[in-house]
């Protein structure tokens, strides 16, 4: 027999935490399960903001990945040492901030 996923859980709640646990959900565009486990994973509510600075943060570092795959690129089609010494550079410098962008999001993660 296969084992649930997921398990309901009844309870009883001042009508205050409720009221609080409904209006998050609806303000997050969450449902009030969801919001609930969140209290109950990190004793806090759930903040949205985090969610979208996150998304954010992995989308600047997609640009710097397809930044980096340009610049190697460019090294490989370009014959002047100078030129491709100053890339290297441009590359090593885009590959540390990826590095940064990434301990940043798993900082972040909750």
């Amino acid at each position: 027999m296969k084992k649930p996923r997921r398990i309901q859980l009844i309870t009883y709640l001042n009508p205050e935490i409720h009221g609080r646990i409904t209006s998050h959900a609806k303000r997050t565009n969450m449902s009030v399960s969801k919001v609930a486990e969140r209290i109950l994973e990190s004793g806090k509510f759930p903040d949205k903001s985090l969610d979208q600075a996150i998304l954010r943060l992995l989308e600047i570092n997609a640009d710097q990945a397809r930044l980096g795959n340009l610049l190697l690129k460019g090294m490989n089609e370009t014959a002047d040492g100078h030129v491709v010494r100053q890339m290297q550079s441009l590359l090593r410098d885009v590959r540390q901030t990826q590095s940064q962008i990434k301990a940043c999001v798993a900082e972040l993660k909750p």
